[in-house]
């Protein structure tokens, strides 16, 4: 079955008898690339639909666009092997990572978790990681932070997996020397303010440049916000402009004397515990705040690559009433990350 419809086919099969073969089969099938009843281009179809959607919904797709009546069983079928296929593949691939390392930019790696409800163990976390390169782009003020806009990634690779932390960082640092980079210190890591990712990069890639995700940062100046002059006040949201521009133009020392200000507001139990749980938070982030640097360089100050991969796997994995077995997580998440990287033209050039 291809794109097109249903072709027949008909082909000799060589049998042990005969003495120009060494095994019994259709040997022509080996020349064709026929490895399914559907053909290489419908695959990669199947496979591309069913990384972004259910396999029912996907089928709907694969006859509305070709007219293929194709079962939502055989797209599941598909779709997992050619996912155990990637899962085995991506990390020796070495095609996408050495034009990787030839791409121009910085590496920019990011880290997320999301939930995957297996049929095995209940809820567990897939962590997920995404590197790639992106040159420069234009210098940009604190007042500009959301209208900055970065040039396209020049490179851009993805994985997860369901793991500790500990089992998902060692394998970094290979990733990394994979696609060419040497120093660490090259490496620009942004992420949200997860413990156990600031733990996992401090262990492993110790020295690296470090940025907390601009908008996970301003959410907790927003709680602090309203926390203290109630939801969607004028208050509230003048005090969050303000910490807004103390943060993009001076980080920690900025936020430090906004709280300064708002003590010689007044210095009540529920307002110095407002404040103090926000600038807990921040304490841990000291050194990951240099926003005004980064804008004024041209780099990234926020980690929506990576959540994006993160929210886009949560959405094929949590389907209403969806359980997987942990086995089939692993060959969709590898299905999903090759999808959306540039491992996915490589996949399929490899194995045409």
């Amino acid at each position: 079955m291809t794109c097109l419809g249903t072709i027949a086919l008909k082909r000799h099969w060589w049998g042990n008898r005969c003495p120009c073969t060494i095994t019994p089969g259709y040997h022509v099938d080996d020349r064709l690339r026929l490895d399914h009843h559907l053909s290489r281009r419908l695959q990669r179809q199947v496979c591309r639909l069913c990384a972004d959607r259910s396999f029912s919904k996907a089928r709907e797709d694969l006859v509305e666009a070709f007219g293929v009546p194709v079962s939502a069983e055989t797209l599941r079928q598909v779709s997992e092997r050619h996912g155990q296929q990637m899962a085995r593949w991506q990390p020796q691939d070495s095609a996408s990572t050495t034009a990787f390392a030839q791409a121009a930019g910085a590496v920019e790696f990011t880290i997320d978790a999301g939930k995957v409800n297996t049929i095995e163990e209940g809820w567990k976390d897939l962590k997920i990681a995404v590197l790639q390169k992106r040159e420069a782009g234009e210098p940009a003020k604190a007042a500009q932070w959301n209208q900055q806009r970065l040039p396209a990634p020049t490179a851009h690779l993805a994985w997860g997996m369901i793991a500790t932390s500990k089992q998902f960082r060692k394998g970094w640092r290979g990733w990394l020397k994979r696609v060419g980079v040497e120093h660490v210190a090259d490496v620009h890591v942004l992420a949200d303010g997860a413990d156990w990712i600031w733990r996992s990069v401090e262990r492993v890639l110790t020295g690296c440049q470090q940025t907390l995700d601009i908008y996970h940062a301003l959410q907790h100046v927003a709680t602090a916000s309203q926390t203290l002059y109630g939801e969607d006040t004028e208050a509230a949201n003048a005090l969050l402009e303000r910490g807004r521009h103390e943060l993009l133009t001076a980080g920690w020392t900025g936020l430090c004397r906004l709280v300064d200000e708002e003590y010689a507001r007044g210095d009540t139990p529920e307002r110095r515990s407002a404040l103090e749980k926000m600038m807990n938070y921040f304490a841990k982030h000291t050194a990951r705040l240099s926003y005004a640097a980064r804008l004024q360089s041209g780099q990234a100050i926020g980690s929506g690559v990576v959540e994006g991969q993160a929210k886009t796997l949560g959405l094929r994995l949590k389907a209403r009433g969806a359980r997987w077995k942990k086995t089939n997580v692993k060959s969709l998440t590898a299905l999903v990350c090759v999808r959306n990287s540039d491992q996915w033209e490589t996949y399929w050039c490899q194995s045409a």
